[in-house]
């Protein structure tokens, strides 16, 4: 068997010898003596464990013949790397929303069971970075990632226990004002400019528990707040919507069919943050599942 330290040093010289943004490492019993210039993050393996066992208990059945043994754990093997190379592009994702890649490289390290993998993820493929950076031609990429920050964490934790489900509406402020109104007292009316800066984490706390509210956020495309508890006032019934999303979904595709605007939303039910534009929906992250965390 190949030591796993002999693995670890592989996938560093690799990291090193392309100057990639960080190393991920996504497992349970990898040692974590690791000698290198670049950053290390650590990933949730919890997705990974529960595909595992479902994986292995449907594939690797007693009383197969040795072929169709051999089948089972050879798609077994396929299966277990393509699921890596996913996973390090969900926690690759996830880095590069909250800011902590410099770079388009990043080399993953998974090791689950008897199996481990080296991952090298170009983020320039990545389809929800690129989806990303192809809205920063409307809306300042920083104040997007921002506003998934905070809804990520809302998705993931909810709000004192509690499920919450928000939406964001970034940018063409104006027209979305227009189309939309308020359902109570807007808590932002009247606060000085500085005060309302999506950019600023100190304002991250307050945010997160006004999307308690009912209705949505609006944001002018340079990342201030003018209003939250509003009613978009748009006609739906068009917009092409995954079976049992809400109207909150629905309205906020509609809002980017209708303006400029890019919609980041929420869900109440099972966490997950969607963006859409052009009244599309263009990214789904499902944050409870892609954890990510600096070790060095």
């Amino acid at each position: 068997m190949v030591e796993k330290s002999f693995l670890i040093q592989s996938a560093v010289n690799i990291a090193e010898e392309i100057s990639a943004s960080a190393i991920i490492i996504m497992s349970n019993d990898l040692p974590l003596e690791i000698d290198t210039h670049i950053p290390v993050m650590l990933a949730s393996t919890s997705a990974m464990m529960a595909a595992d066992h479902l994986l292995e208990a449907s594939n690797v059945e007693e009383g197969k013949d040795s072929t169709g043994r051999l089948q089972a754990i050879s798609e077994t093997l396929y299966y277990k790397g393509t699921l890596g190379s996913e996973r390090i592009s969900d926690a690759s994702v996830i880095a590069f929303i909250a800011n902590m890649l410099a770079a388009d490289h990043v080399v993953g390290i998974v090791s689950h069971g008897e199996t481990t993998s080296i991952v090298v993820h170009d983020l320039k493929a990545n389809p929800v970075v690129k989806e990303l950076r192809a809205c920063s031609e409307r809306v300042n990429l920083n104040i997007l990632k921002s506003v998934l920050m905070i809804a990520m964490d809302l998705g993931a934790y909810g709000r004192e226990g509690k499920p919450v489900g928000t939406a964001f509406i970034i940018g063409d402020m104006e027209e979305v004002m227009k189309r939309s109104h308020q359902l109570v007292l807007n808590p932002f009316f009247g606060h000085p400019k500085e005060e309302l800066n999506i950019r600023d984490p100190a304002k991250w706390e307050t945010v997160k528990e006004f999307a308690q509210l009912d209705g949505i956020f609006v944001m002018d495309s340079h990342g201030y707040i003018h209003a939250a508890g509003r009613y978009l006032d748009v006609n739906a019934r068009e917009v092409e919507m995954v079976k049992g999303l809400g109207g909150r979904h629905a309205s906020a595709a509609a809002i980017t069919r209708d303006t400029e605007a890019i919609a980041v939303t929420t869900s109440e039910s099972d966490g997950i943050v969607r963006v859409y534009r052009d009244g599309i929906q263009i990214i789904e992250i499902d944050p409870r599942a892609s954890k990510v965390s600096r070790y060095k």
